[in-house]
């Protein structure tokens, strides 16, 4: 019923959102370049643009400081990220991340992550002109350049079960010329999953403008909404994404993607980015049949590494190529030390052993007169020791693996069960009833039992 109810809360509020961002278009054309730096709006994560831009509700890695900071605690152990943006000609971009996102319980509640990031773009270096006497525009023989820098400190935490909250503190420069401006700014997000989906809600650059002689230019103000649901196309685990976003004043956008895995270690991704000004007169690749979409991939030949690439088309300008590498540690757990049954059982006092090894008293009258008696000594008895709990292993209907990482094992089917476990990528799974709806009944090679959901299990 839960899962009912917030599809149809998702089918009514996407409509909406996506009729006001429509009705904001119509009237963009006017409304282009009126918040100063403008780099904040360029999408970091070759992952996320190769979906279109739709990842608010799909950020799980270091990325997610940009798209949606509710996301960092996703992230399991440590995390280091590099990406290179060559945009346009002449303009690039690029960012360094690091998160750091310790484990909390089984169910992931009570977990805390941090991360801090460097964004900049730069902007090559142009000649230099100025306005003569007579009204023409003459070269002084000097260049300048343009560039942005953001630094970023982030925190989330999962307080409830399936419910996480992100925010962000952001310090901006921009300098143009040999003049410069800074900002201070916030962004807030919060993510929320239940089994296969997951909806994400974010609101971006609330904070100062950055101020030029004498005039003050505001920040890009965006609004994010998404919603991703995991499912398997053809027996490979997909997914797909959906989000509506709009910066204040200027421009909405609908987009869409799906991600497919093909094997363990490679993704393929489509997406596509429906952004309308009137009568498209600033789009840059109008006449384009390669409008609005994009592509690309990603390779994880090992669970710590990572390199994502997209391929987004801007009509007269080319392609935007976008790459990055992703290095994951992940902390192996301590675990303590438990004694042996055979030395949890308490040895007898010496004490004890003397007065049970000793011959009984017997009375001088009723001793033989032939010969004595002869008491037999008894025998120490060994300790025995306890027997061991083993859980039986019940015979599979057939076996299978864990397809993603951080896959919560819960006491029953559904997420309103008690989480047993943690399931990590390539863990292998005795199924035992495949029968329900969205939940598998398995067990584990160490004889655990749970059930998990389907969309995260695959067939060996």
């Amino acid at each position: 019923m839960r899962y009912l109810i917030l599809i149809v809360l998702t089918g009514i509020i996407f409509p909406c959102l996506i009729a006001d961002a429509q009705e904001i278009d119509n009237t963009a054309a006017v409304k282009r370049g009126v918040t100063g730096a403008a780099f904040l709006k360029i999408g970091s994560s070759p992952r996320a643009m190769a979906l279109g831009g739709a990842y608010c509700s799909l950020a799980d890695d270091a990325a997610a400081i940009y798209w949606n900071p509710a996301g960092l605690t996703q992230v399991k152990g440590y995390e280091i990220a590099m990406m290179q943006n060559n945009w346009l000609p002449g303009i690039e971009t690029g960012f360094l991340s690091y998160v750091h996102s310790p484990g909390g319980s089984a169910s992931g509640k009570g977990k805390a992550s941090y991360a801090c990031s460097v964004n900049k773009m730069g902007v090559d270096k142009m000649l230099e002109t100025r306005i003569n006497a007579n009204g023409e525009y003459e070269a002084t023989g000097n260049t300048f350049g343009a560039q942005g820098t953001m630094l970023i400190a982030s925190y989330a935490t999962s307080q409830s079960k399936g419910i996480s909250i992100g925010s962000n503190l952001k310090l901006i420069q921009e300098k143009i010329a040999d003049k410069k401006s800074f900002s201070v700014a916030i962004d807030s997000g919060i993510l929320y999953q239940m089994g296969f989906l997951r909806l994400g809600m974010a609101v971006q650059n609330l904070g100062t403008g950055l101020k030029f002689a004498e005039k003050r230019a505001k920040l890009p103000i965006g609004y994010r909404f998404g919603a991703s649901v995991t499912g398997t196309i053809n027996g490979k685990r997909s997914i797909g994404t959906i989000e509506t976003a709009t910066w204040v004043k200027e421009a909405s956008f609908v987009s869409f993607g799906i991600e497919s895995y093909w094997n363990k270690w490679l993704a393929l991704r489509i997406g596509y980015r429906d952004e309308k000004d009137a009568d498209d007169k600033l789009y840059l690749h109008k006449k384009s049949i390669l409008k609005g979409f994009s592509c690309g991939f990603g390779l994880s030949p090992s669970p710590n590494y990572s390199l994502d690439y997209a391929l987004v088309p801007q009509g007269d300008f080319g392609f935007t190529h976008i790459a990055s590498l992703q290095m994951r540690f992940i902390p192996t757990p301590v675990q303590e030390e438990v004694p042996t049954a055979i030395e949890k059982v308490e040895e007898i006092p010496e004490k004890k052993k003397e007065e049970k090894l000793e011959k009984p008293a017997v009375p001088a009258a009723e001793k033989p007169m032939v010969r004595e008696a002869v008491a037999k000594k008894p025998e120490p008895v060994a300790p025995k020791a306890a027997p061991k709990e083993d859980k039986k292993l019940l015979e599979p209907k057939y076996m299978a693996v864990v397809l993603s990482d951080n896959i919560t094992l819960w006491s029953g089917p559904g997420v309103t069960y008690q989480a047993v476990a943690t399931l990590n990528k390539g863990t292998k799974l005795r199924v035992i009833d495949d029968s329900k709806r969205w939940y598998y009944h398995i067990q584990l090679e160490d004889g655990t039992m749970g059930w998990v959901s389907y969309v995260f299990v695959g067939k060996e």
